[in-house]
């Protein structure tokens, strides 16, 4: 799993993983809400709300995604990006995941503030291209990049600071259950993060 407050490139690096892996699969909890945010199910209005103000969405949505996931993907090794987000969360999907390790992407506050003012997504796919990607479109489908409707720096501090407040402390809870937990440096280049990122995988 990757952890780390937003703009630290956590969907930069599992971008990358998945690039030189096929034997990963990606949930990715930004891309899987914004999904389930249109979906039209009983939950989807509150998920889009929450997703709008830079709020976390609900656990019961977040669990109901994660089960389905895990279950469609049993024959594959499965990348979380960002996904377990607070204390009551990791009560529900902790078990669901089992066994993970954990790469903490560990990034000042100004600068991962900085690097968010300047992504654009695929609004067709969701994809997240970082400041740092000059293209105007994804190369993939052709799509014109935009700025997500989110990423106002009102709300881009909001999600930072419950991230500090109620994701960042499950490190050590995760490391009380036996969990192995890596912690890199990610104000480093981005691909001096992933050669890190490499050595753990390697492991």
């Amino acid at each position: 799993m990757l952890i780390g407050i937003q703009g630290s490139g956590k969907g930069t690096q599992a971008r990358k993983i998945l690039e030189h892996s096929d034997v990963y699969t990606l949930f990715e909890m930004g891309t899987e809400l914004r999904k389930f945010a249109k979906s039209g199910t009983i939950e989807w209005d509150e998920t889009r709300r929450c997703i709008e103000a830079g709020l976390k969405a609900p656990t019961s949505a977040v669990v109901a995604m994660a089960e389905a996931y895990v279950a469609t993907n049993k024959d594959k090794k499965i990348l979380l990006d960002g996904v377990i987000r607070s204390a009551e969360q990791n009560t529900a999907l902790e078990p669901i995941f089992g066994d993970f390790i954990v790469i903490y992407l560990d990034l000042d506050v100004e600068m991962a503030v900085a690097r968010l003012g300047g992504r654009r997504i695929d609004p067709i796919t969701s994809e997240t291209f970082p400041s740092s990607y000059k293209g105007e479109t994804n190369p993939k489908t052709g799509n014109k990049l935009v700025v997500r409707a989110d990423d106002t720096e009102d709300a881009i501090r909001s999600r930072i600071s419950w991230s500090i407040a109620d994701t960042l402390p499950l490190i050590d809870t995760w490391e009380a259950n036996g969990h192995r937990i890596y912690k890199i440096d990610a104000s480093q280049s981005e691909e001096e993060i992933f050669t890190e990122i490499e050595k753990v995988i390697m492991k």
